[in-house]
């Protein structure tokens, strides 16, 4: 009775609650946004590339009973934790992990043409963009290696079914780069989603829906505006919430 107790609190509480090792990447709302972007109702089988603590997996999990999830990260301490809340939140016979380099995915086991869908949020900070953080295991998980772009696109069309579709977030000034990387690897831009910090201000980050072997044509769906008001009163807007009500664990104001 304990474990069941144990699981719905971990699940009422979620996002907040989950286990993030001292020192490593601490997961965004980028991670919230891409989950729900990726719809995961449609989907049966799942692979997150760079998974770390597991949250966009683990998001996806509980919002389709019937879907499973292969986490792959590099970092063992982000591996286990990934599995150590898959546990707490009950999901963990649907929560499969490789530890592997996304660069090296061919080695780790894992089949071509395996998912209906490959999520990601990977690396995107250029090396010479802002200060690296305290930490290797921080680093690794903010700034971009070079080809690291290259190789997730790859990894992805590697394990994605024919037909099958490829999410990511990455920087809105570098679309075009994605895109490319994308039509490169059989994977054919179908979706977009800008996201803005708020409604007079550029879009910082794109989420975006790529398929395998697709014919062209591009659907750019309605912008998302994450914030409104100034200083002490600045609260993550209505649209938000109702695209991603997860995130009402960051709702200021309210």
């Amino acid at each position: 009775m304990s474990d069941k107790n144990d699981t719905e609190k971990a699940r009422e509480y979620f996002p907040r609650g989950l286990f993030q090792p001292e020192g490593t990447f601490r997961f965004s709302m980028d991670a919230l946004l891409l989950a729900r972007f990726a719809g995961a109702t449609k989907y049966r089988t799942a692979v997150d590339l760079g998974t770390g603590c597991g949250v966009i997996g683990l998001t996806m999990l509980l919002d389709n009973e019937r879907l499973a999830v292969t986490g792959v990260e590099l970092q063992p301490l982000l591996l286990d934790a990934a599995n150590q809340n898959a546990k707490s939140l009950g999901v963990a016979e649907r929560f499969s992990s490789v530890l592997a380099d996304v660069g090296a995915i061919r080695q780790s086991g894992l089949g071509a043409e395996s998912a209906d869908v490959v999520v990601s949020n990977p690396p995107y900070r250029r090396q010479n963009q802002g200060r690296h953080a305290a930490t290797q295991e921080r680093t690794c998980a903010l700034f971009e290696t070079e080809g690291a772009l290259a190789a997730f696109v790859q990894t992805a069309s590697f394990l994605v079914k024919n037909k099958g579709s490829f999410c990511c977030i990455f920087p809105s000034e570098r679309l075009e780069e994605l895109m490319s990387a994308c039509s490169q690897n059989k994977l054919t831009p179908k979706r977009l989603k800008f996201v803005h910090s708020k409604a007079d201000q550029n879009s910082t980050l794109v989420l975006l829906e790529a398929r395998k072997n697709c014919n062209c044509g591009v659907a750019v769906e309605a912008p998302l505006v994450m914030y409104s008001g100034t200083g002490d009163n600045t609260a993550l807007t209505d649209g938000a919430l109702a695209y991603c009500p997860y995130l009402e664990c960051n709702a200021r104001g309210r």
